[in-house]
């Protein structure tokens, strides 16, 4: 199969990842890149380390996102959440599937505005699969438009989901979950607490008690797992399970490392602890659960996770760490992984498995 794709959005973050990815993917044709702010110039004017490759990804010019969407197979959306959904819409009535990795396809239309506001095209919501690939992989087969999951909602999502699966996780006392986030994953478009002399040898808490747009996809993910174990249902039938979500913006450039405590609603060691995780990921060729704690560059340039989880003898408390490249398994990584799926492609085609050290 080789497709024509195109990629909106294509001067972000999370689009330039996509570059990278789908310009080496071996079933990609074609690759259009869209920019509002970019159209007409060349596609190193956004990306300097582009500069001086007279071919592929190095030849492209951006286009306008209408323009790029014609004759197109699949449309990868790297779009700000709340503009993204026409965008969608544009792309299913020019019969191309869709790729979204805004929040526009990943809840109902309920919760949905709740967090964004009224969705402007609720009716498509219904083609949508969540794309958190190691727990909806066969409800992804085929889909017309897979919703990457936000990169908090990954890493919170791939330490705790296990947990509640297997029922170590009691619905009465909520998990508490301590994210620290790179500053990369707030985009590339310039805003005061970002400027390097705000950011640099400085931390800070950020959308504390529940305020959190990812928290939606968390607490649907781990109701999804209490219910059916892991079986896809209709998302506005979900019942959330709760967590307590705390992010912290750190001084780096890319990287979630994420801290989930629970009270177990069982007895185990940690041996025991180690058990679930294994068992729920021995066969991920993206996920790697180790007994070693995990550190956030291990992870910088991959689309990889790594876990552990400890226990407390003292309080009984357990905590899941888990981290990722929040452009790379939380952003670009994860929804080329979604599309391969979708596709029956390979699902590591074209992906990042070693990143550089130091």
């Amino acid at each position: 199969m080789s497709l024509r794709v195109a990629i909106l959005g294509a001067a972000g973050y999370g689009g330039s990842g996509l570059l990278r990815r789908l310009s080496r993917h071996p079933e990609v044709a074609s690759l259009r890149v869209a920019s509002r702010s970019f159209e007409g110039r060349p596609v190193q004017d956004a990306w300097p380390h582009l500069a001086g490759l007279a071919s592929g990804v190095g030849a492209l010019t951006f286009e306008s996102p209408d323009a790029a969407l014609q004759g197109v197979d699949v449309a990868f959306l790297a779009t700000p959440h709340g503009a993204t959904a026409p965008w969608v819409h544009a792309a299913l009535e020019a019969g191309a599937r869709v790729i979204d990795l805004s929040a526009d396809s990943r809840l109902d239309a309920v919760t949905y505005a709740r967090w964004y506001g009224e969705h402007p095209h609720p009716e498509d919501l219904e083609l949508a699969r969540y794309g958190l690939v190691e727990f909806h992989r066969e409800e992804l087969a085929g889909a017309q438009v897979v919703a990457a999951p936000g990169c908090n909602a990954t890493a919170v999502s791939l330490a705790l989901t296990p947990f509640v699966a297997a029922g170590w996780v009691s619905r009465e006392r909520a998990p508490v979950c301590t994210v620290l986030a790179a500053a990369s994953g707030a985009g590339r478009t310039p805003a005061q607490g970002l400027h390097f002399a705000e950011l640099a040898e400085n931390a800070k808490p950020y959308k504390v008690a529940g305020t959190h747009r990812h928290l939606a996809e968390i607490e649907m993910t781990l109701g999804r797992a209490s219910v059916e174990g892991l079986t896809h249902r209709t998302q506005g039938e979900i019942d959330a399970w709760p967590v307590s979500f705390t992010p912290h913006l750190i001084p780096g450039i890319r990287g979630i490392l994420t801290s989930c405590t629970f009270t177990p609603s069982r007895e185990g060691s940690e041996e025991d602890l180690l058990e679930v995780l294994h068992a729920a990921y021995q066969r991920e060729a993206l996920v790697h659960v180790q007994e070693t704690l995990p550190e956030m560059k291990a992870v910088a340039g991959t689309d990889r996770a790594l876990l552990s989880v400890r226990r407390d003898d003292r309080t009984g408390l357990v905590t899941v760490f888990s981290t990722i490249d929040n452009l790379g398994k939380g952003a670009a990584g994860q929804a080329v992984q979604g599309f391969n799926v979708a596709f029956g492609f390979p699902e590591t085609t074209g992906l990042e498995l070693e990143g550089q050290w130091p």
